[in-house]
C-alpha cells in the first residue's frame, strides 16, 4: 500500500497577527519539508488566529488574508499545505444541497444580513494557491458564534487526492455529527480524513474528543487525521493533543498537551484513483526517508491538565499583549499563592513582582507567610501598609455617614484602598495586575468591585475554591518530585479562608463551606439545573435557594471582572449570558 507520510503542524497562532502566523506556518512546513512530510496540516483558521471574532467584519482583513496565502504560496520546496483561513464565499460555495440534504443557498449581493465569508481549509502548494474547503456545520453554543460571522459550506468535498491516497477534508464540528460529512467523504472513496480544529480546552473535553474520532473512525472505515489548535487566547486556550486514529479507531500518534509541535507520521492507506489530483513534487522526491518514530504523548493528569492550561493562558495573554512584568498582591492567603505560582511558571521569577498590602486587620502569620512563598518562588516583594490610607479614608466618610465607616461598607473600603495602590503600581511600571479572586467568590459575589477584582487578568476566575488546594497541592508535590522546595508554604493550606477584612474573619461566617458550597455551583453555573431540580436530587432546599440568590444577584458584578482562564465547559464569560436585569425567579408563579 502507498505510504502518506503526514505532518501536523500544532501551532500557537496570534489572532489578527496574519504576518506572524505566516512566518510560524512557514517555519513548520519547512521542518516538514526536512522530515520528508508530503503533506502538511495545519489547526482550524491558523492563519487568522481563532477566533477573530469582529476582525471578520472588515473587508480589508478578508482581504488581507488572501495576500498572506499568496505570500505562503510563493515559498518554493515546500510540502503541499493545508491551511486553515478564511474565504470571501463566491471563492468556495456553490448553489444547491449539502451532503445531508440541506438546501443552502447564498445570501443575494446586495444583502448585509447574512455573512459573506465562510471557514475555510485552502490547499496551497507547488501549484499555488488550490481550491478551498468550506466547513458546513457552523456552532453557535458554549464558547462558539460562528453563525454571527460565516456562511456554511455546502459540499463535504472536494475529495483530494494526494500521490494515489483519496483525501477527505472536515473542519471541526463537521466530524462531530453522525451521519455527517465524514460518512459522505468516506462514501465517496476517502481512505483518510483530515480534521483541522480549534477545539478549546475544558476538563474532559480530551477524552470526549478521542472517544468521539475512534467512533468516526470505525463508522466510516477511515483513519482520521485531527490537528488541533495551541495557545491561548483572551479567556480561552486551546490544548493541542492533536491525534490520529486508524480506522479501527486506536490511537497511533498524540502530540504533547500545550505545546507548539510538529508530529509526523506514517499512513498506510489503500491506492485509489477517487478525487481531485494535486501537484506534491517539490526537494524531497529523490530522497529516502526513514519512517519517524512514533510519538504517542501520555495524556496528563486532570489537575496537571488544568495547571498547564492556566499557565499558559496566563502567560499568552501577558505575551500577545505587550506585557512584559506581572504585578500580584500577596495575602499570604490560599489564592494569591496559587496566582503567583501560575504567573513564575508563566512568565519567570524575574517578571513577577509581589506586593503585601497589610492592613490592621491582617494576621501576622499571614503577613509571614506572604514573604516566605515569595523567597520560596524567589520574586521580589514589597510591603504597603494600608492602614494610614484606610485612617484617612475614613476621616473624610465619617461627618458624611455620621460615624466611622463599618461592616461591609469599611471592609469593601480596605479592598478598594488594595485596588487603588495595586493599579497605581501598574501604571507606573506598565505591568499587568493579576487578580486572585477564584470561581467560588465570583460566582457568589465574595469579591469588592474595584478593590479585589481591579486588575488585568483573572487567572483563576474559572477555578472553584476546592480546586485551588487541589492545584497548590499539585504544585507542591510536582516541586517534590523534582528535589525542589515547594513553593507554598504549609501554612498557607491549612489555616481556615479568611479576607482579613475585620477582627478574626472566616469565609465561611459568610459563605457556606466551600466543600458544599462548590458542587452546587457546579449544577447551578455549568450544567443549569434549576434550584428545584437541585432539591428534587436531595440536596438541603434552604442551602439551595441561598446559593441560588448570591449567584443571581451578583451578575452586575461579573460583568465588571476582568477577562481570566476558561477552563471548565461553562465560565463565567461569553459562554455564560446571563441577563443583569432579571427579574426570574423559580416560585413566582
Amino acid at each position: 500500500m502507498p505510504v502518506l507520510r503526514v505532518a501536523l503542524a500544532q501551532m500557537n497562532s496570534v489572532v489578527g497577527s496574519l504576518r506572524d502566523n505566516v512566518a510560524t506556518l512557514q517555519r513548520l512546513r519547512t521542518r516538514a519539508a526536512a522530515a520528508g512530510a508530503t503533506l502538511v496540516v495545519t489547526p482550524e483558521l491558523a492563519l487568522t488566529g481563532y477566533p477573530p471574532e469582529d476582525l471578520l467584519l472588515k473587508e480589508g482583513f478578508v482581504e488581507a488574508t488572501r495576500v498572506a496565502l499568496d505570500e505562503m504560496a510563493r515559498a518554493d520546496d515546500m510540502p503541499l499545505t493545508l491551511v486553515g483561513t478564511v474565504a470571501v464565499e463566491s471563492e468556495v460555495l456553490r448553489l444547491g444541497p449539502s451532503s445531508d440534504g440541506r438546501d443552502i443557498a447564498r445570501r443575494p449581493d446586495d444583502s448585509h444580513e447574512t455573512a459573506h465569508v465562510a471557514n475555510v481549509v485552502t490547499v496551497i502548494g507547488p501549484d499555488g494557491v488550490g481550491p478551498s474547503i468550506a466547513k458546513q456545520y457552523l456552532p453557535n453554543y458554549d464558547v462558539f458564534d460562528e453563525q454571527r460571522y460565516f456562511h456554511p459550506g455546502v459540499h463535504s468535498g472536494p475529495l483530494v487526492n494526494v500521490d494515489g491516497i483519496c483525501v477527505g477534508v472536515v473542519i471541526c464540528e463537521d466530524v462531530w455529527l453522525s451521519p455527517g460529512p465524514a460518512h459522505h467523504l468516506a462514501r465517496e472513496g476517502a481512505s483518510v480524513l483530515l480534521v483541522p480544529n480549534a477545539s478549546p480546552y475544558a476538563r474532559g473535553r480530551q477524552l470526549e474528543r478521542e472517544e468521539m474520532l475512534a467512533e468516526r473512525a470505525r463508522e466510516t472505515g477511515c483513519a482520521i487525521v485531527y490537528c488541533n489548535l495551541v495557545g491561548g487566547q483572551d479567556e480561552l486556550v486551546f490544548d493541542g493533543q492533536s491525534v490520529v486514529v486508524d480506522a479501527s479507531g486506536r490511537v497511533v500518534a498524540r502530540a504533547g498537551a500545550f505545546s507548539e509541535e510538529l508530529l509526523v507520521v506514517d499512513l498506510d492507506l489503500p491506492a485509489s484513483d477517487h478525487g481531485e489530483p494535486v501537484s506534491t513534487l517539490y526537494a524531497r522526491a529523490d530522497t529516502e526517508w526513514s519512517p519517524p518514530p512514533l510519538r504517542v504523548s501520555e495524556p496528563l493528569s486532570d489537575v496537571a491538565e488544568v495547571y498547564e492550561a492556566l499557565v499558559m493562558g496566563t502567560r499568552d495573554y501577558l505575551r500577545k499583549n505587550g506585557f512584559r512584568e506581572a504585578l500580584v498582591a500577596l495575602s499570604g492567603g490560599i489564592d494569591s499563592s496559587l496566582v503567583a505560582a501560575i504567573a513564575v511558571d508563566a512568565v519567570g521569577a524575574r517578571a513577577v513582582r509581589g506586593f503585601a498590602l497589610p492592613s490592621r486587620y491582617s494576621s501576622e502569620g499571614s503577613r509571614s507567610d506572604a514573604y516566605e512563598l515569595a523567597e520560596r518562588l524567589d520574586i521580589s516583594i514589597d510591603t504597603l501598609d494600608i492602614d494610614p490610607l484606610h485612617r484617612v479614608f475614613a476621616d473624610v466618610l465619617t461627618p458624611v455617614l455620621g460615624g466611622e465607616p463599618s461592616g461591609l461598607t469599611d471592609e469593601n473600603l480596605q479592598s478598594r484602598i488594595r485596588g487603588v495602590l495595586m493599579m497605581a503600581l501598574s501604571n507606573a511600571s506598565g505591568a499587568i495586575v493579576l487578580t486572585t479572586g477564584n470561581k467560588s467568590e465570583m460566582a457568589t459575589g465574595y469579591s469588592t468591585l474595584y478593590g479585589d477584582s481591579a486588575g488585568g487578568f483573572a487567572v483563576i476566575k474559572d477555578v472553584p475554591k476546592t480546586l485551588v488546594y487541589d492545584l497548590c497541592r499539585f504544585v507542591n508535590a510536582r516541586s517534590l518530585e523534582r528535589g525542589d522546595t515547594p513553593p507554598i508554604p504549609d501554612a498557607v493550606l491549612e489555616k481556615a479562608p479568611s479576607a482579613e477584612l475585620r477582627p478574626d474573619q472566616r469565609d465561611d461566617q459568610s459563605l457556606p463551606p466551600y466543600e458544599l458550597l462548590d458542587p452546587l455551583l457546579a449544577l447551578y453555573v455549568e450544567h443549569d439545573w434549576t434550584a428545584s431540580e437541585m432539591v428534587a436530587a436531595g440536596h438541603d432546599p434552604e442551602l439551595v435557594r441561598r446559593i441560588t440568590r448570591l449567584v443571581d444577584r451578583s451578575e452586575y458584578k461579573r460583568r465588571q471582572m476582568p477577562p481570566g482562564v476558561r477552563i471548565t465547559k461553562k465560565a463565567f464569560g461569553r459562554d455564560r449570558r446571563m441577563p443583569i436585569t432579571n427579574g426570574f425567579f423559580e416560585d413566582q408563579w
